[in-house]
């Protein structure tokens, strides 16, 4: 059975036996840990409850996740499907940088809520992984504006939606073990 621990600075959950030197999230040593009780104040509680990071970055997973298939469709559909196809993943080339951008905000603002700094080492970890994949989606956005769907364009493309979708699925797993974490007060 696995026991489950808390780290008094900041709130970061975690299996105990995963436990190194210091806390994953904040850095301190591992002697703030205690066995896992919320002690937030009623504003912040409400605001994290909100959710408004971990909605935000469900829309660009989305367009990540359609551009490649679209794509890779419209290679082996005849018209009017392939513009169709073509079409869909326009829209979401078009609007993947911006809703990057919001997600990346929101994920600040989260971070600031719930750690009171977005200088954690996990934190920090995410803000780099963000950065990465805000200039993914910039590339696409601005190689679809300069050369639109050529062959190799689209090819370019196709590898960059991987390299975006490894960043999300990153930002994603680094992420999840931290929606329970925050500094007390």
């Amino acid at each position: 059975m696995k026991t489950y621990i808390r780290c008094k600075a900041c709130g970061y959950i975690m299996d105990e036996s995963h436990l190194k030197d210091v806390c994953p999230a904040c850095g301190l040593p591992k002697t703030v840990f205690e066995p896992y009780t919320k002690k937030i104040s009623p504003r912040r509680k409400m605001l994290l409850d909100q959710h408004f990071h971990p909605i935000a970055v469900h829309f660009p997973q989305v367009f990540i996740a359609v551009i490649p298939v679209m794509l890779l469709l419209s290679f082996v559909v005849a018209d009017p499907w392939r513009t169709e196809f073509l079409a869909a993943a326009k829209l979401s080339i078009l609007a993947l940088p911006f809703s990057v951008l919001i997600g990346f905000l929101t994920g600040l603002f989260d971070g600031k809520l719930r750690f009171k700094t977005v200088k954690a080492p996990l934190l920090i970890n995410k803000i780099v992984a963000g950065i990465a994949l805000q200039i993914l989606t910039t590339i696409i956005f601005i190689l679809y504006l300069v050369s639109g769907f050529t062959t190799a364009n689209m090819i370019t493309i196709i590898v960059l939606s991987a390299l975006s979708t490894a960043c999300a699925i990153y930002l994603g797993r680094a992420g999840s073990p931290m929606f329970d974490s925050f500094l007390p007060g």
